[in-house]
């Protein structure tokens, strides 16, 4: 076809064959005969900051960099967390300005850990958390599709990801309503529950102490009460 100028076997061969040719449209003479050959490779920076522009790990690294800070945010004073989020974050960032970003993706990301937050604080019985995996792994997909398709994040990794986040939401979610399902253990609500001795003057025994108590049924001294409810200085029972 006419697109090949020289065919060499070596290196050392192809300069001693163009030595002397002229080059187009600027005219320069190349003077390549028994040049020395150097062989530069890279250095441990452009190696470490080629590594960090790969996609699969740019996206490592922000949701590390999300989960520190966030850990960070809820319990100050951790440090360490903080930290290592703020490291990941800043590498993460680094790899958003070489790489040609989805906007739509980082949206869908943020949502995602957004709704897998609000989950733990609202009862929304692993709804929101549902729909914040899915919101970030299409999050993630989509993060680097305008690179060609080896660049994109792995799919094989995307999917280990969602599915480990999401059984260790389904486990915090798990323990955080069995905290709030559990009986008050700290307090003056800790004496729902209890049982007590009905005292002269409308007052029941409880727990070593007297209260005023409240009672839908009559009752007499000697009797022996449940507490129902706290009502301000006052105890509603009931007959056991």
């Amino acid at each position: 076809m006419h697109v090949i100028d020289v065919i060499a076997p070596s290196l050392p061969a192809l300069l001693q064959t163009i030595d002397g040719r002229v080059t187009t449209p600027r005219h320069f003479t190349l003077h390549t005969a028994n040049a020395a050959i150097v062989n530069v490779g890279e250095g441990f920076l452009t190696r470490f900051l080629s590594t960090l522009i790969d996609p699969n790990i740019v996206s490592l690294l922000f949701l590390a960099g999300l989960a520190g800070l966030g850990f960070e945010l809820f319990h100050p004073g951790v440090v360490i967390p903080g930290a290592f989020g703020a490291i990941c974050m800043v590498t993460a960032l680094f790899g958003f300005s070489v790489l040609p970003l989805s906007w739509a993706g980082l949206a869908l990301i943020l949502l995602g850990v957004t709704l897998l937050v609000v989950d733990l604080h609202v009862p929304t019985h692993g709804a929101l958390t549902l729909s914040g995996l899915v919101a970030m792994s299409i999050g993630m997909i989509t993060l680097f599709h305008n690179l060609p398709e080896p660049y994109h994040t792995s799919q094989p990794l995307v999917v280990t990801i969602t599915v480990l986040l999401g059984a260790f939401w389904a486990f915090a979610i798990s323990k955080a309503l069995a905290v709030r399902r559990a009986p008050v253990r700290v307090g003056p609500q800790e004496i729902v529950g209890m049982e007590g001795i009905v005292r002269d003057g409308g007052f029941v025994f409880v727990r070593g102490e007297l209260w005023r108590m409240r009672s839908e049924y009559p009752l007499r001294e000697g009797d022996r009460v449940q507490v129902e409810a706290l009502d301000g200085l006052s105890l509603r029972v009931r007959g056991v």
